[in-house]
């Protein structure tokens, strides 16, 4: 790749060998009307299929969210006080992994619920010194030049 710069620095360093790598993020592709729209689905789907199965669940609005400079996610959170939240979670796990979701409980100093699809991304926690449980439902990345341009 010929560039005035590194020209420049050829002709005056010829002993140092240059290599200019790609850049670390490959640019995002143009998401689509349905693009957005399936985001927003999959997460308000994954919303719906949690909420039922806790008692007393608080779904905050679900929000874009900034993930880069550049790109934006569909966001939504759900939270409940519970005495038997690792019961709770234990629950998800199943359901999401009979719903052919990648899900996965793991028990250190507190419960850590993940779920993941092609689109969607799930982490839940809770702990049983607080009584409180939160899950996070995250969409997948789409520029937010796209989202803005649907939107209008």
């Amino acid at each position: 790749m010929e560039e005035p710069f590194f020209n420049e620095v050829r002709r005056r360093r010829p002993d140092i060998d240059l290599v200019i790598l790609p850049p670390v993020e490959p640019p995002a592709r143009r998401a689509s009307a349905e693009d957005v729209a399936a985001s927003v689905e999959v997460v308000d789907a994954a919303v719906a299929a949690i909420v039922p199965r806790i008692p007393g669940a608080v779904v905050a609005e679900p929000r874009w969210e900034p993930v880069s400079h550049n790109d934006v996610r569909r966001r939504a959170e759900v939270s409940a006080d519970l005495p038997d939240g690792a019961a709770t979670l234990e629950r998800l796990r199943q359901a999401f992994a009979e719903a052919r979701w990648e899900s996965r409980l793991e028990v250190k100093a507190f419960h850590r619920w993940t779920a993941r699809s092609g689109d969607a991304d799930i982490v839940g926690f809770w702990s049983s010194r607080h009584g409180h449980l939160s899950i996070t439902v995250s969409g997948r990345a789409i520029a937010a030049r796209d989202l803005v341009q649907v939107g209008s």
